[in-house]
């Protein structure tokens, strides 16, 4: 499976499990395509990762998203959002320049018609911080 679509797939499980406040992916009942993704490695990395770092990813949003909160957020711009950030700070396979620009492919994809621009300055800001650390 491409990493793209991994990357998709886990976007929207994402997105799922903030719908039911439970971001423990083993506690979800999956569809068949679904649980395909989850036998990807890089999926199941970034899931635990995601649950074990859920606070920080918001909180770091939180700090980054001038005028909005991220309970405000559109709930598929936040799972893009969590995905990319996520990969960004905890996962070193993915170089952020890639994580940024898959971000803002999906929010082409499944969000708002500004959704992408947002997304991308969210990131970028927050990339800009990391570069300084």
């Amino acid at each position: 499976m491409k990493r793209e679509l991994i990357r998709e797939k886990t976007m929207q499980l994402v997105y799922q499990m903030d719908v039911s406040g439970d971001f423990d992916y083993k506690h979800h009942q999956l569809v068949e395509e679904t649980e395909d993704v989850l036998k990807e490695p890089q999926a199941r990395e970034l899931l635990e990762a995601l649950a074990a770092h859920i606070e920080e990813i918001d909180a770091k949003l939180g700090e980054n998203i001038r005028g909005w909160t991220v309970e405000r957020l559109p709930r598929i711009d936040l799972a893009i959002l969590r995905v990319a950030l996520c990969e960004m700070l905890y996962i070193d396979a993915v170089p952020n320049g890639v994580a940024i620009n898959e971000a803002v492919n999906l929010a082409k994809k499944y969000g708002e018609d500004k959704s992408y621009a947002f997304i991308n300055s969210v990131l970028g800001k927050i990339n800009r911080e990391i570069d300084h650390e």
